[in-house]
């Protein structure tokens, strides 16, 4: 790929993820980004995107005479989509065919996930990821998935349904310190402006993590970095957890509820491990680790003052 100057198409721009991911392109040298708003879409964001000399492009992804005009004159497609399987998977699908058919030379879909290659790693969520991962295959079309385990900013809130510092309650299965993967957003978006530029990673399925956890690990630094005790729920075994996976998959309850919560549950019942992650010498990133993200979102006591309490983590 001709890095003097790349075009790129993000897809999911204006989502929390995707205005990370906007800001890392951005920071790329010899990329031009064009960002894909919907008609009509206002906000800050919106205009900071125009400021810093993005092209902004309307269309829809259900509309395919918009998405043929977004991608004309595009190298390389970044998706950073979310949303039920008409967005996700329908959706993504249209992008490709366009992709395909106006040739771009790198498709990254929305993957950043754990790793959906494993057939029991969840239900709908992970089929979704599948669908579209097997198309993308089959198109041809150059292409690089993403896998970074669980987002640290979904995984540590409510929204997972495991950690809850606001009412100072902690959720868990088995022992507690079975291990899962996170990454921050920031951290994921950089890294995938490095791979869309990047020639060796044409037709590569790359795994990347920030740090590995355990639910007894985190609780011990938040409550080393804040001097507040949190109070610890457990809501069964290891095996209750995979049987409840397995009886949401049908109604795909999980789905629903939260991918984040999906996300870290899966592992935590020991699915879709990522298997192979590279090192931050490999990437030439330094990752944000869990204690740097503790610390930054609720310290609350003097450096002095603080219990060093190491997050048990494994490889």
């Amino acid at each position: 790929m001709d890095t003097d100057l790349t075009h790129v198409l993000l897809v999911g721009g204006t989502g929390r993820f995707g205005g990370r991911l906007a800001s890392a392109l951005l920071a790329r040298p010899g990329i031009h980004l064009h960002v894909l708003v919907r008609p009509g879409t206002r906000g800050e964001a919106l205009r900071g995107l125009a400021e810093h000399g993005v092209t902004l492009v309307g269309g829809t992804l259900d509309d395919m005479r918009s998405l043929d005009s977004a991608l004309e004159g595009v190298d390389a497609v970044v998706s950073a989509v979310s949303g039920p399987p008409e967005v996700r998977v329908e959706g993504q699908l249209r992008l490709l065919d366009s992709a395909r058919r106006h040739g771009v030379v790198r498709f990254i879909p929305s993957d950043y996930s754990l790793d959906y290659t494993d057939a029991d790693a969840g239900d709908a969520f992970m089929a979704a990821h599948r669908r579209v991962a097997d198309a993308v295959v089959k198109s041809g079309v150059p292409h690089t998935f993403v896998l970074c385990g669980a987002f640290m900013e979904t995984a540590l809130s409510p929204r997972a349904q495991v950690f809850d510092f606001a009412r100072g309650v902690v959720s868990y299965w088995g022992t507690g310190d079975e291990p899962f993967d996170v990454t921050a957003m920031a951290d994921a978006a950089r890294w995938v402006a490095e791979v869309v530029v990047d020639p060796h990673a044409a037709g590569q399925r790359l795994e990347f993590v920030g740090d590995v956890a355990t639910v007894n690990g985190v609780a011990a630094l938040y409550e080393a970095l804040t001097g507040q005790r949190l109070r610890r729920v457990c809501r069964g075994s290891v095996e209750d957890l995979r049987r409840q996976l397995v009886r949401a998959r049908p109604e795909g309850a999980f789905v629903q509820a939260s991918s984040a919560q999906l996300s870290v549950l899966s592992q935590l019942a020991g699915k879709g491990r990522l298997r192979e992650p590279a090192t931050a010498e490999d990437t030439r990133l330094r990752p944000m680790t869990l204690r740097d993200f503790v610390e930054a979102r609720w310290r609350m006591v003097p450096a002095s003052a603080r219990v060093t309490s190491p997050l048990a983590s494994q490889p």
